[in-house]
């Protein structure tokens, strides 16, 4: 048990100071961005268009008012907390995953298996789910930068990570409960479980690097 909670203790240390640099990075726009002419940048997440957009629904309904340099400010501050949250709430689901990981690993043991340990196992996988979705609603709704930099970055590849952990989980979600009715299913239910936490770790991991 000393050595799983080092584990932890360890993985949480690092994600930490990988979210802190994903966080320094996404708020750059606020802070070394020049005065630009343009109040919303050419390309942006289908989300943030549908929301933010010049159109979008915020503005139709009036949660956001028109585009002014003054209201972007504002809007870039709204952004700076919702990746505070974003942060947040990716340090505690990675730690989720982790115990949930801890868990299963036990139950696909038949000497340590228990429906105390199911129900567990269970209960932490509702909490690494909403997580989850918590984790990635503040990143895809929030408003967007100024400028969407050309090129390949490590804020780039950890969105495209994102895509392959989001397939993972709902792949784990609906493989789960279909286990105890047929048992064939666990080995892609775990592969899809390792295949998310590992892509879910590669992009915090890959915010350290600048490129």
């Amino acid at each position: 048990m000393k050595k799983i909670y080092l584990l932890i203790c360890c993985l949480s240390t690092f994600i930490t100071y990988a979210q802190n640099t994903q966080a320094d990075s996404l708020l750059l726009d606020l802070e070394n961005t020049p005065q630009q002419t343009k109040l919303l940048p050419d390309k942006m997440l289908l989300s943030q268009r549908l929301f933010w957009g010049e159109k979008g629904i915020y503005r139709s309904i009036g949660i956001a008012p028109k585009l002014t340099t003054a209201n972007r400010e504002k809007e870039l501050k709204i952004r700076r907390n919702m990746f505070k949250v974003h942060q947040a709430m990716g340090f505690l689901t990675a730690a989720g995953m982790i115990a949930q990981g801890l868990l299963g690993a036990r139950l696909y043991n038949p000497d340590t298996y228990s429906d105390k340990l199911r129900s567990a196992h269970k209960a932490t996988g509702l909490g690494v789910q909403i997580g989850y979705a918590t984790t990635a609603l503040m990143a895809f709704t929030a408003p967007p930068a100024l400028v969407n930099r050309k090129g390949i970055s490590n804020i780039k590849v950890h969105r495209y990570l994102s895509y392959i952990h989001l397939t993972g989980m709902i792949t784990t979600s609906v493989l789960g409960p279909k286990i105890k009715k047929d048992y064939t299913l666990k080995p892609y239910h775990r592969a899809a479980a390792y295949t998310s936490f590992a892509t879910y770790l590669g992009s915090m991991v890959v915010l350290k690097f600048e490129f």
